[in-house]
């Protein structure tokens, strides 16, 4: 089995910033779609007004997925390794109401039961119906070989953020990582989990471990 860490939700470059609160819990805001919204896309009024959003990971929906451009985008092209039974860990940047500066935090994880890859075209209804992948492709959008992963009844958001800081991430990666003096922590965490990580052995257990 691997483990795999995704970098999720609304950015440094985006204007919505998810919030973190002092008893740990969180909100994680999606990222807005390029596309004008149009159904069966989804909209999230209070936080980005009329645009449509691409809410993924939906570990809310029955059943929780994760989609990504695995075949298209070099920053996913490590999901194509990913089979039933192993699991995806999200990892985000939050910003605490405390005042306190951004950090990542990984916030949940999605245990994968079945895969959908290389979509091209509408498979017609089934598991994947609410994944925003296939909500924006129905919208007329592109199938360009997206894949669409099916989570099990683990799949779940955290109660709480766990922090992932310089700590952790060479608790994980072994202080493989290079910390530059010019690059703030944030930075150059967002820059090595920009694209997916693909982790197995003792970096998967660790990784494991670290999630509640």
């Amino acid at each position: 089995m691997a483990a795999f860490l995704a970098n999720v939700g609304a950015n440094a470059s985006h204007r919505a910033r998810s919030p973190l609160f002092t008893d740990g819990s969180f909100v994680l805001y999606p990222i807005p779609e390029a596309h004008a919204w149009a159904p069966p896309m989804r909209r999230l009024p209070d936080t980005w007004g009329d645009l449509a959003v691409h809410v993924d990971p939906d570990l809310e929906g029955d059943p929780p997925t994760y989609g990504d451009n695995c075949r298209v985008a070099g920053r996913a092209f490590g999901l194509r390794r990913a089979h039933p039974g192993d699991t995806i860990v999200f990892v985000a940047r939050l910003h605490p109401r405390c005042g306190d500066p951004p950090g990542f935090f990984l916030v949940g994880s999605l245990s994968i039961a079945e895969v959908l890859a290389d979509v091209v075209a509408d498979p017609g209804p089934g598991w994947w119906d609410g994944n925003a992948h296939v909500r924006r492709a129905r919208a007329g959008g592109t199938w360009n070989s997206f894949w669409v992963f099916r989570g099990d009844g683990r799949s779940r958001y955290f109660d709480h953020a766990v922090p992932f800081r310089r700590a952790e991430a060479d608790h994980v990666f072994g202080a493989t990582w290079a910390w530059h003096e010019a690059r703030t922590e944030l930075q150059t965490i967002g820059s090595h989990t920009r694209a997916v990580r693909r982790l197995v052995g003792r970096a998967e257990r660790r990784l494991r471990e670290l999630c509640p």
